[in-house]
């Protein structure tokens, strides 16, 4: 009789840590895929005494998601698609009255008349199946001085759709606000602030801060206007998790291991490599005839003709870290850098035939689209197209050196 109760106990015992250990598994989130961006360009003209003319240039791309996707997080792909979907019809509002601007600059100032332009962009921060976070950028430039642009942080609960509040991820919000005011001024010592520490605690006070949930933290941004002059840009400044534990709420510190964060080459990336709480600072920045890396302050050039960089850090579960860097050539078409970073240095893995960036040849203009490396086990990658030629995509994943793996 006893041991048939010490079997059974074993079992429950085993059953229960079993159970536990899928529950703690289940908690752990995993990174998911299928965005991209759909690209729309469109040139409005007019004609008047002087000829013909271009009056105003429109770009819009806006996130959507896959098939696949949809169905796997349905309420998610709802609320994408209808913030997408709010903006473009926005951004054809907006335009009706910059066409009717554009006339009117152009017949009392035709010395200094140019072309207006209105765009509109996106980029991922951050995808798993606890949060999808991402960056919207509009731009305009009219007939002032110069054109004015902004960046607008937004993130979901994956399962929900809903949108996160920062008050919920952040359980002290006047420390977390302290932390932001002392690292703009470490981070940015010679900024043109104005009353940047009021104009912060203002923001915070009212809800009103702009932030994305990166991988391994928050970051905040400040648009051109918003705490210092406009020469000095889009200021961003990161709180990583491990730096600051105590101040974040528990069900955001658990991450993925395995992630793909996609970021702009003009901004650096801040961000933990080894996951040890230690601050790494990466940017990806074009020059003549070179890609240059720099990495905690060290720069690396990689000779390589390629502009309009688009690149993607890649953190495997063993804590290796690579540089996907899609780029256009001389020539006209793409390719993608893989570089490895580790020990303190990037280093040259290999250079890919291969785009995210994928294109339908149609009548009477080209479709594209700007596929989102976010889960490096499983992504899709184009082929580079011949010139009025349809992409042919892969399904890839990033093998243990850094290159693809297919299938």
């Amino acid at each position: 009789m006893f041991e048939k109760f010490k079997l059974r106990a074993c079992l429950c015992a085993g059953l229960t840590a079993a159970m536990l250990s899928v529950s703690v598994a289940e908690a752990v989130p995993q990174a998911i895929g299928g965005f991209f961006k759909q690209i729309r360009q469109q040139s409005f003209m007019d004609k008047d005494e002087q000829g013909e003319h271009e009056v105003l240039y429109q770009r819009f791309a806006g996130l959507a998601v896959d098939k696949e996707l949809r169905e796997r997080f349905p309420k998610l792909s709802a609320a994408i698609e209808q913030r997408t979907s709010a903006d473009w019809a926005r951004m054809q509002k907006d335009s009706v009255g910059m066409k009717a601007e554009a006339v009117q600059f152009r017949r009392e100032s035709p010395n200094y008349y140019h072309p207006f332009a209105q765009d509109m962009d996106v980029i991922m921060r951050r995808a798993d199946d606890a949060v999808v976070s991402y960056l919207e950028m509009e731009y305009e430039n009219g007939a002032g001085a110069h054109g004015m642009y902004g960046w607008q942080g937004v993130n979901f609960n994956t399962m929900t759709g809903e949108e996160i509040a920062l008050s919920a991820v952040v359980k002290d919000m006047g420390r977390f606000t302290d932390i932001i005011i002392a690292q703009l001024k470490k981070e940015h010592p010679d900024a043109s602030f104005f009353d940047m520490e009021t104009q912060v605690r203002k923001y915070a006070l009212q809800g009103k801060l702009n932030w994305t949930l990166d991988p391994r933290g928050v970051t905040v941004y400040f648009n051109p206007y918003a705490i210092a002059a406009y020469a000095e840009g889009l200021l961003q400044t990161t709180v990583l998790f491990q730096e600051q534990p105590q101040l974040f709420n528990e069900a955001y510190l658990e991450t993925a291991e395995v992630y793909a964060q996609p970021f702009p080459h003009y901004y650096p990336l801040i961000t933990s490599l080894k996951d040890n709480g230690r601050r790494d600072v990466l940017s990806v920045n074009q020059g003549e005839g070179k890609v240059t890396v720099t990495l905690n302050g060290r720069k690396t050039d990689f000779a390589a003709a390629l502009t309009n960089l688009q690149p993607v850090l890649v953190h495997m579960q063993n804590k290796d870290n690579f540089l996907y860097i899609d780029g256009q050539t001389q020539e006209g078409g793409r390719q993608t850098l893989v570089l490895k970073v580790e020990k303190g240095k990037v280093r040259h893995v290999g250079t890919l035939p291969y785009t995210f960036m994928h294109t339908i040849a149609v009548s009477p203009a080209e479709q594209q689209y700007w596929r989102f490396m976010t889960n490096p086990d499983g992504f899709y990658i184009d082929k580079v197209a011949k010139p009025g030629s349809s992409s042919q995509t892969d399904i890839c994943a990033v093998g243990s050196e850094g290159q693809l793996t297919f299938g």
